[in-house]
């Protein structure tokens, strides 16, 4: 796949006219490999708060990658895909691109390329593994147990007729509380290097919220933080987990989940002089996941 990032972000900074304020770069290390992890942070004309931050970074974009750069290019990407989900969810053109059917940001994807639809094969992954994730949690859909890749970590796939598999790593962690990591991918070994990358970013943010919390523990008041993020936390307790096993092991309540396309092509906008977005969103099984509640398994 042809990526002109180097071309087509060479503008992106504020300092030369474009939406990107700063971008900051670290390393990590995720089942033993060291990464790169970069943030990249919005103009505060174009970012919008969306509650987090107590927990997660206030990054509106970050991406894992073996090279710095092409994290950056990540990190920039997924900022971009932020910034047109901000301007069109609450918008009445918004309507065209299926939010009013679902007002998240799930199956969006932004990507440098030559043609547009070269950011839909990951919108599409994305979307299928929201929607495997929702209809598994609300009962119309199945988890199997797999063999995870590394021997402390579990793993579990959802599959349904959304495209690829979906893969649910998680591990208890040594100093106590549970990570977990959800990706979908067309095959199980990319899907679960996806998911430990987001495991290790869960592991890392109960970790410092601990940290920088009286007692130093993952269960201080989660009521402190926004509604996304308390779904983080609680199921990074004993009590969560044990919901998350439960869930895990349960039979469906209904007929198995088939995906019902809402939208699927791109979303066009200033953006787009960067890195073109598009979108693939299935139809939720209800609005719960946008609900406040802590214990519903999506964050």
């Amino acid at each position: 796949m042809l990526n002109l990032a180097a071309i087509r972000y060479r503008n992106v900074l504020v300092s030369r006219g474009g939406p990107i304020a700063r971008i900051e770069l670290g390393d990590t290390m995720v089942m033993g490999r060291r990464q790169f992890l970069a943030n990249a942070f919005l103009a505060p004309n174009l970012a919008v708060s969306d509650g987090t931050g107590a927990v997660f970074s206030q990054a509106n974009g970050s991406g894992t990658s073996e090279m710095p750069m092409m994290a950056r290019f990540m990190a920039i990407s997924e900022a971009l895909e932020r910034w047109a989900h901000w301007q069109l969810h609450a918008d009445s053109e918004g309507k065209r691109y299926g939010f009013d059917i679902d007002p998240s940001s799930n199956g969006m994807a932004a990507f440098p390329g030559l043609f547009a639809r070269q950011a839909r094969a990951s919108a599409l992954m994305e979307a299928a593994e929201r929607f495997n994730l929702m209809h598994w949690w609300e009962g119309r859909l199945t988890a199997c147990d797999a063999t995870s890749p590394w021997p402390d970590v579990q793993a579990a796939t959802i599959c349904s007729e959304a495209p690829g598999i979906t893969v649910i790593i998680y591990q208890q962690l040594a100093e106590g509380g549970f990570a977990y990591g959800h990706a979908a991918a067309l095959d199980f070994g990319t899907a679960c290097w996806k998911a430990a990358i987001e495991m290790e970013r869960h592991a890392q943010a109960i970790r410092q919220f601990a940290l920088t919390h009286a007692g130093g523990s993952h269960t201080t008041p989660r009521r402190e933080v926004g509604a996304v993020e308390q779904r983080s936390l609680f199921f990074a307790t004993q009590e969560g987990h044990e919901l998350f096993k439960a869930r895990l092991h349960a039979h469906p309540i209904s007929a198995p989940a088939i995906p019902k396309l809402v939208y699927d092509g791109p979303v066009p906008g200033p953006w787009s002089r960067y890195a073109d977005v598009w979108r693939v969103v299935y139809a939720p099984p209800s609005d719960r996941y946008l609900s406040a509640g802590e214990n519903y398994f999506l964050w």
